[in-house]
């Protein structure tokens, strides 16, 4: 059991290995041991507050006890006021050896700290996973990155660990068991979940994604989402071996099942994505629809094998027009997004549907969150979505999808 005196003594010490961390760390270099043979404190009461607040004589005693311990082991040097006796007053302590100090306080330096946490993620980084530059850069200055700093580098470890894994699993076309997975690489169930916002900063999202929309990029489900289907009963769904006719109100398949479609006399000619359940339900619903328009559900932000099986349905009916409907906020111009640069993979470019908040929410109060509106302009921008910029510009109003009543596109 440690006493004030001893607590106080080790407060003093952990103040001068900050004091030494904040010089390696000033520049970015790795240690040196010059930097190391300059650090020392004042006994005074600016400087060692808790020296000075030990009122009782066997508090100091205790405190000067413990100090010997650094002194026997080479850690500190101390200076004492020649004017209080002997060793009745301290004077400076200097800093002559941060390991010993860190070993009898059984902790690890700071700069060491960095040095294993860069070096444990250079160790997993390979070609095809996001740059960690960044975060390295922010170590080598004793900074946080993504609101981790180096002493919890283990979990930006374990995150590249399942993008990497989530990338190597979703090449064969299938959706990943989120849980599963986790058990697989560590042992726990729930352990991806619990890293969903240094995984999403790893991909590079400044604004936080939603955890489901996080791993829903990756591939990485709970459980796996059907891809859903509503158009008229004289297409198909081409599977491996058999074709299935579309019906009323709507078929689901799992994505990698899917082949493409039989657009029978080119019915097909528009194709609109529609972002949430109970949107795409009322749409499939509406009878009175036009017919040459194909309804797809995406769940949310479609994994990659449900953007895949979209692409080969495009490939396979050749659409006119390629839309998507969803929330208009900055998760629904993300998952837009996304879509996008799918689609322009194959030929198409996206056109948006009813997101434009001056047209379809001119009362909804306007969204204060200037970094999302920002992002959202920007979006608009990359994709030529021009009302949409114009509409958000004007009127920034966040509404979801579900709020809005269905209106089908006309011809």
């Amino acid at each position: 059991m440690q006493f004030i005196g001893s607590l106080a003594c080790d407060k003093t010490v952990r103040r001068l290995i900050k004091k030494a961390a904040n010089r390696f760390f000033a520049d970015g270099d790795l240690p040196s041991m010059e930097k190391q043979n300059c650090v020392s404190l004042p006994a005074t009461k600016a400087s060692m507050q808790e020296y000075y607040q030990l009122e009782r004589f066997a508090d100091r005693e205790e405190f000067h006890a413990r100090l010997q311990t650094y002194l026997n082991a080479d850690a500190v040097e101390v200076e004492w006021d020649s004017g209080a006796g002997d060793r009745g007053q301290l004077k400076r302590i200097i800093l002559i050896n941060p390991q010993s100090a860190a070993d009898i306080l059984s902790e690890e330096l700071p700069w060491v700290m960095a040095e294993k946490a860069i070096q444990d993620l250079k160790d997993v980084v390979k070609e095809g996973l996001p740059p960690i530059d960044h975060i390295i850069e922010a170590w080598r200055k004793g900074k946080s990155s993504g609101g981790i700093p180096a002493e919890r580098g283990h979990q930006f470890v374990d995150s590249l660990r399942v993008i990497d894994a989530a990338q190597q699993l979703v090449k064969e076309g299938r959706d990943v068991l989120l849980r599963r997975l986790s058990a697989t690489l560590f042992d726990d169930t729930k352990r991806i979940e619990a890293l969903s916002r240094q995984i999403s900063f790893i991909l590079g999202e400044q604004n936080e994604l939603e955890e489901d929309d996080v791993f829903s990029r990756l591939g990485l489900v709970k459980h796996p989402q059907p891809m859903l289907l509503s158009g008229s009963s004289i297409n198909s769904v081409q599977l491996q071996d058999m074709l299935i006719p579309l019906a009323y109100p709507y078929l689901g398949f799992r994505p990698d099942t899917v082949y493409g479609l039989q657009n029978t006399d080119a019915s097909i000619r528009r194709i609109l994505t529609i972002e949430n359940l109970a949107s795409f339900n009322e749409a499939a619903e509406d009878r009175s629809r036009p017919s040459d328009l194909l309804l797809v559900y995406v769940a949310g932000n479609p994994t990659p094998s449900l953007l895949a099986a979209y692409n080969r349905i495009l490939q396979s009916i050749k659409p006119s027009i390629v839309m998507h409907w969803g929330d208009i906020d900055l998760g629904g111009f993300r998952i837009a997004a996304r879509l996008a640069d799918s689609v322009r993979k194959v030929g198409h470019q996206l056109k948006l549907w009813q997101m434009n908040p001056l047209q379809v929410a001119p009362e909804k109060e306007v969204e204060t969150d200037t970094k999302k509106i920002e992002e959202i302009l920007k979006i608009c921008q990359r994709y030529g979505w021009n009302e949409e910029f114009e509409g958000v510009s004007l009127h920034s109003a966040f509404q979801e999808q579900e709020f809005l009543a269905w209106v089908p596109p006309r011809a």
